[in-house]
């Protein structure tokens, strides 16, 4: 199974949101400054840390082996990954900028990634594309627009997709004959429930985003579809949905006013088809460089790891189901074979 992780470090960045923390602050201060001058120790207890979901202390250590080598690349990829998860893009820039500047030549694509996000969180796009054209130039991405953490080989690429290339035109045909009572079981729940939940992976740029996961990951979320039973229970005749353990099915409800930061999904093993519900005029979803707005009752299929960007200038609240689907040129042994993509955390674009 060709599956490119795109580098070493970032296959350990994916690894740390998967572990329960249990390492103090304080023993990681000493730990750094009892081996202060043995930096391949200090990057193993840097990674652990990471694995371990200890971010602070983490950083701590990668910082201290920054002090001693300002151009240790395994902790400058470490300490921009840290920085942009914990929403300190400024400290990414401040990293990496001058680096950049003067001509270092980095191979690693988390380097790239964290540099150019931390730039389009600063309002810097076309530096930002710059970067990622540069990492295209060096063959550590694909494309400027297509950034996920892992990229398998031999998948067809492309942003946009139809229901025939995607083969899921029974499921498209289905969701759409019975839109309206989708569409009908989560209105009753969007003013008397509070199981709608924000979106939790600081996407969004501004607004209110929030969701109902019913599938998670190849289950039901029994609770939920208790409360959406015809859109549980028609959903549930597609098994090779319901059980996908990528995925994810869910309504998502944004009000106007919203915007989501450009982003890419983690894996190109899998597509995204969202269900138009309730659509006002001014919602749109841009994904690579093409723009286009949902239709009540009508599906739009892309790829989510393709950097994609959401915003609503409507007057009412957009609501879709979201539905994730594996790539249709994945095999069967590598759907057996693949792991979850996030087993603790949840995903909300």
């Amino acid at each position: 199974m060709a599956v490119v992780i795109l580098s070493y470090s970032i296959a350990l960045f994916v690894v740390w949101r998967w572990y329960p923390s249990n390492t103090s602050e304080s023993s990681t201060d000493h730990s750094a400054q009892t081996h202060g001058n043995d930096l391949d120790y200090l990057r193993g207890l840097g990674w652990h840390l990471m694995k371990q979901r200890e971010l602070d202390g983490a950083k701590i250590v990668f910082e201290e082996i920054i002090s001693k080598d300002a151009n240790d690349r395994t902790a400058i990829a470490a300490l921009a990954s840290i920085y942009n998860t914990q929403g300190t893009f400024d400290k990414t820039l401040q990293l990496l900028t001058e680096r950049f500047e003067s001509g270092n030549d980095f191979d690693d694509i988390v380097i790239y990634r964290a540099f150019g996000e931390a730039l389009i969180r600063d309002g810097r796009t076309i530096e930002a594309y710059d970067i990622h054209s540069r990492a295209v130039e060096k063959g550590l991405l694909k494309s400027v627009y297509q950034r996920p953490m892992e990229y398998i080989d031999n998948l067809r690429s492309q942003p946009w997709w139809t229901a025939a290339d995607a083969g899921v035109t029974d499921l498209v045909k289905e969701l759409e004959k019975h839109w309206m009572t989708i569409r009908d079981e989560a209105l009753n729940l969007i003013n008397v429930d509070v199981s709608f939940s924000a979106e939790k992976e600081d996407l969004t740029k501004h607004g209110n985003w929030k969701q109902l996961i019913i599938f998670n990951e190849g289950r039901a979320i029994q609770h939920n579809c208790k409360k959406t039973p015809s859109t549980c229970g028609l959903l549930s005749k597609y098994q090779e949905l319901t059980n996908c353990k990528r995925c994810q099915i869910k309504y998502s409800l944004m009000q106007p006013g919203t915007q989501v930061w450009p982003h890419c999904g983690p894996s190109n093993s899998k597509l995204r088809l969202h269900l138009g519900l309730q659509i006002p005029d001014g919602a749109k979803i841009r994904v690579a460089d093409t723009t286009r707005s949902w239709e009540e009752g009508k599906t739009l299929i892309f790829d989510d790891s393709f950097e994609h960007e959401v915003w609503h200038d409507g007057e009412s609240a957009r609501l879709i189901l979201i539905l994730d689907i594996w790539h249709p040129d994945i095999t069967e042994e590598q759907k057996t074979q693949l792991l979850p993509l996030r087993p603790t955390r949840d995903r909300n674009n």
